[in-house]
């Protein structure tokens, strides 16, 4: 295939006053759902079955956003620690989902003010008589020097939304930045922060996985439930990424982005599907043959009643559907099949989270609640609104890139 034709393309200015209607509808759905979940939420008394719900189902649509927008972070500094030249042309909009975890603060407080109602450690260890369980754990959750009570659990998830935001602002300004000079230095420096990058996300995403998914049962512990959230993350985060730029393509923007690039996104999203079934199927052979009992509850929690029946659903369809469909290269070169596939890792990756969640709330059997899908949309329409209203301000891909013509040459 010749590519002696193409040459730099001028940069794109996305035109958001042409969708004021769109952002309208996001701006009103979002503020009328935030407005009535949070009511309902802090209306209801503490400790109540409609307390806990809010603060379940709160949580769940909290990190069900926050995995996809760090999974969309992990592609940045991976583009940048293997000196990648295919991912250029697409980069920008991996900066443009990623630079939301800030926001995701403001998604994360309404969790601090029901705190009570979903880690039933904070009231377990006022207890006169301690659980063991709880005795050998207390010191990650709260550091005791004497008197003075260190509040570890709350001090990590400030650390988390200061290296999650002010990482994916920093690339995402720097990148920005070479559009103006093109300047060399820029992709230098990004890739030397890359690399204790992808140490601290690591470490952030292991410690959260833990502290956000798992704590509101203390008891459990897994060594590969990190990397479970992990590989669930970063496939959905590659989905959204999929489905933007097919977007802004079909709006007539990016142009250049072709099936090359389409079918390079979809052999990671095929192994990020992969890597899920691989992981969740060695944590629940090694629980399973261990039967320990502290660890085989909460799988004994999730395959019960109609639990069993999602879990069984997302065996299928988190892994068996995506794994079939993209072996296939025609439809990883396909954009109307590589985006059927990808909303559908979106939904698989909603009843992931789901699973993982509201079996705290509801042991005996799931329970759909108006208040799951309320807050869904409490926190997916305003930041959507945000992400759309901030594609106008800058080129949608990095112009000055000197790796760009790579990029649009690319053939595999």
């Amino acid at each position: 295939m010749s590519h002696s034709h193409l040459t730099v393309p001028k940069p794109e200015i996305f035109e958001s006053r042409k969708i004021n209607r769109v952002l309208s509808a996001l701006l009103g759905i979002g503020a009328f759902s935030l407005l009535v979940t949070l009511i309902v939420g802090f209306a209801a008394p503490g400790g109540s079955d409609l307390r806990r719900q809010f603060a379940f189902s709160w949580l769940f649509a909290f990190l069900y956003f926050f995995t996809i927008l760090i999974g969309c972070f992990f592609w940045i500094i991976v583009h940048h620690a293997t000196d990648s030249g295919w991912g250029i042309v697409v980069r920008r909009q991996m900066e443009n989902l990623a630079s939301l975890l800030p926001w995701m603060l403001l998604f994360f407080l309404p969790l601090f003010f029901v705190r009570r109602d979903i880690w039933d450690w904070i009231t377990a260890k006022d207890s006169p008589v301690l659980d063991p369980h709880l005795r050998d754990k207390i010191g990650y959750f709260e550091l005791h020097f004497g008197s003075l009570v260190v509040p570890f659990f709350w001090i990590r998830a400030i650390l988390y939304f200061a290296f999650f935001g002010f990482a994916a602002l920093y690339f995402r300004r720097t990148s920005i930045r070479q559009d103006s000079d093109g300047d060399p230095k820029w992709s230098i420096q990004m890739r030397g922060f890359s690399f204790p990058g992808i140490l601290l996300f690591a470490a952030c995403t292991t410690f959260i996985a833990f502290d956000w998914f798992s704590s509101p049962d203390y008891r459990w512990a897994s060594t590969m439930w990190g990397v479970y959230i992990f590989a669930g993350a970063a496939g959905a985060g590659m989905a959204l990424i999929i489905l933007v730029v097919i977007a802004l393509k079909h709006a007539g923007y990016l142009r250049f982005v072709n099936e090359e690039h389409y079918h390079i996104m979809g052999k990671l999203l095929l192994t990020f599907s992969i890597f899920w079934g691989y992981i969740g199927f060695s944590q629940y052979m090694l629980i399973w043959y261990a039967n320990i009992p502290e660890e085989t509850e909460w799988f004994l929690r999730r395959n019960i009643e109609s639990w069993n029946v999602l879990n069984t659903f997302l065996v299928i369809g988190r892994f068996f559907i995506p794994f079939f469909y993209l072996l296939f290269q025609y439809t990883k070169r396909n954009a109307k099949l590589l985006a059927a596939i990808s909303f559908w890792i979106l939904g698989m990756h909603i009843l992931d989270t789901y699973v993982t969640i509201m079996p705290f709330v509801h042991p005996r059997g799931f329970e759909l609640s108006i208040l799951d899908l309320l807050s869904l949309l409490a926190i997916g329409c305003p930041l959507a609104f945000i992400f759309v209203r901030r594609l106008g301000g800058v080129s949608l891909f990095p112009s000055r890139d000197p790796r760009l013509l790579e990029s649009l040459k690319l053939s595999n």
